[in-house]
């Protein structure tokens, strides 16, 4: 989650390791080879060389062998266990190789020898972060911001574990003081990002992906997160230039190819989205997200077999995935499965018994059943979950007209529309319930305000035709 800082703080005594660090950066690998060979050949010609080991250690941490890099440290603490220096450098290898119970360990012995270093603190709130003791974490993350508050990297670390508690607007506080004070780091722009996408705040979002990728062009994990927000978004053709992007560095990207057959399905171009929705699942068969995806696109072809199929493993692979559920139950209504449709909504509300898209697509689902009480009952339900969704009430509305109870009907189109006067189609049903009570002078009213809202309605015009016969009115 949170990153370990490779360093330790100014003023203390570990400032030659750092040093020694900035140093190791521009040997290359086979520059480190050659080093860790001859701090072998002194070592081999006394082992108690401290010096020649903690470099060999450093030079193992740089090479990526972290195995060696905790053993060279390891013979450092053996004979002389209050080496801070050793501990944190250990740490950072245990760290690395995953072992967070082993790094938090030598992080407490580093921090009790060599107390008020910021680096320390800030990399043990790291590990227990990653052990999840958040609050813990957050203690080691406060202290590291105030024993360095110019540091960037601390408020950083503590920016991205607001954001993995569910705290963007904080997140988005730390990240934003990371970039005052240094403002060249690519990661720190793309994760405050993040946070305002958390936020809902995408045109924010966007900004902070697109300084990502002006500092690091070949930023992988913003393109993807700029095309994702321009899907959103509805801004098709720029996502697909980011996910090209994506795919051009790594041609198996799954997620990538999944949000660019989406974007490829918006756009019409259905063939090439199945295509690289196959391709996603063909190298991650049991991502949920790019089975979903593809069932949405066969949904859009209108092979809703295939699509029930995909919306039935991401079910297996995700048992409470409402959405999925209700795909599955809309793609069998299409198929005249309605009564399995039924089960499918029924799924939803037994996982969530507050979701109104629940009760009312098992509602409309009953009603094409004929089980027309069972029907009512979730559209009352509905409405008491949404007492002001003015859809609730129309749908209860039209079910009343269906049941021939004709003064409810109209009072649930009164409430829907007193909720939302320009909602068309309660407009429309209001009309033909005023014809059907003799009523046209209202039902001329309403049909007035559909072509308002809809001037290219020629039914509505029609009916409108009708209702000012009967009205006596005279176009």
């Amino acid at each position: 989650m949170t990153g370990e800082d490779k360093s330790m703080d100014d003023g203390k005594p570990l400032e030659d390791y750092r040093e020694y660090r900035r140093n190791l950066d521009v040997l290359g690998a086979d520059g480190l080879r050659l080093l860790v060979e001859r701090l072998t050949e002194r070592i081999n010609a006394a082992p108690l060389d401290t010096e020649a080991l903690a470099a060999r250690g450093l030079a193992y941490s740089e090479l990526g062998e972290y195995r060696s890099a905790v053993a060279d440290n390891s013979r450092l603490i053996a004979p002389n266990p209050a080496d801070a220096s050793a501990y944190f450098e250990r740490a950072r290898s245990y760290s690395e190789l995953g072992e967070h119970q082993r790094d938090l360990e030598d992080y407490d012995a580093a921090i009790r020898l060599q107390p008020g270093d910021a680096t320390a603190h800030g990399n043990r709130g790291a590990c227990r972060a990653e052990l999840g003791d958040m609050s813990g974490a957050f203690t080691d993350f406060d202290v590291a911001v105030t024993l360095a508050p110019h540091s960037a990297d601390h408020y950083y670390n503590r920016g991205l574990a607001h954001g993995e508690m569910g705290e963007p607007q904080r997140a988005v506080e730390d990240l934003s003081r990371a970039i005052e004070l240094d403002p060249q780091v690519s990661v720190v722009y793309y994760s405050r990002g993040m946070a305002y996408r958390d936020l809902g705040e995408l045109d924010e979002a966007l900004r902070g992906y697109d300084a990502a990728i002006g500092l690091q062009e070949n930023y992988g994990l913003a393109h993807y997160a700029r095309g994702i927000t321009r899907l959103t978004l509805g801004e098709f053709e720029a996502a697909l230039r980011d996910f090209d992007a994506v795919i051009g560095m790594d041609p198996d990207s799954a997620s990538a190819l999944s949000g660019r057959g989406v974007v490829l399905g918006n756009l019409g171009r259905h063939d090439e989205a199945m295509r690289d929705l196959d391709r996603a699942v063909a190298l991650e068969p049991d991502n949920a997200d790019t089975l979903a995806a593809r069932g949405l696109a066969y949904d859009d072809l209108a092979e809703y077999e295939l699509a029930i199929e995909d919306y039935t493993r991401v079910i297996v692979l995700e048992p409470t995935n409402t959405n999925a559920y209700y795909n599955r139950g809309m793609a069998r209504i299409l198929l005249g499965q309605y009564d399995e449709a039924v089960d499918d909504f029924s799924a939803i509300i037994e996982i969530d018994p507050g979701n109104k898209e629940g009760y009312a697509a098992r509602g409309f689902a009953h009603t094409l059943t004929g089980e027309f009480e069972m029907s009512l009952a979730d559209y009352a339900r509905l409405v008491e979950l949404t007492p002001d969704d003015p859809k609730a009430y129309y749908l209860r509305g039209a079910l009343y007209v269906e049941l021939e109870e004709p003064r409810l009907a109209m009072e649930d189109f009164n409430k829907s529309l007193a909720l939302d006067p320009d909602y068309a189609q309660c407009l429309r049903e209001r009309a033909m319930l005023y014809l059907d009570l003799g009523e046209p002078q209202k039902a001329v009213r309403d049909y007035d305000e559909v072509i308002r809202l809809e001037p290219g309605d020629s039914w509505a015009r029609q009916q409108r035709r009708v209702a000012a016969e009967g009205a006596g009115l005279h176009e």
